[in-house]
């Protein structure tokens, strides 16, 4: 994994099919293991926002045919 750009609150990562899919998995165990309430102390996110992250991160998978 390598950072190839950074602006403000933004960056452009580089990273490979198995740290990609390391990600997939990490936000699929925080939505399995941790109570709704949990998980905005954990992440920052709501639950709600990290579903559609997930299914952000299936979109691209499915688009680049990343397999886990």
């Amino acid at each position: 994994m390598k950072i190839v750009e950074k602006n403000d609150n933004s960056l452009l990562v580089e990273i490979t099919e198995k740290e990609f899919n390391l990600i997939r998995e990490l936000e699929s165990a925080v939505l399995i293991s941790c109570k709704k309430e949990e998980i905005p102390t954990l992440t920052g996110w709501t639950r709600e926002e990290l579903l559609d992250f997930g299914n952000t991160l299936s979109k691209l998978a499915r688009e680049n045919n990343i397999n886990l």
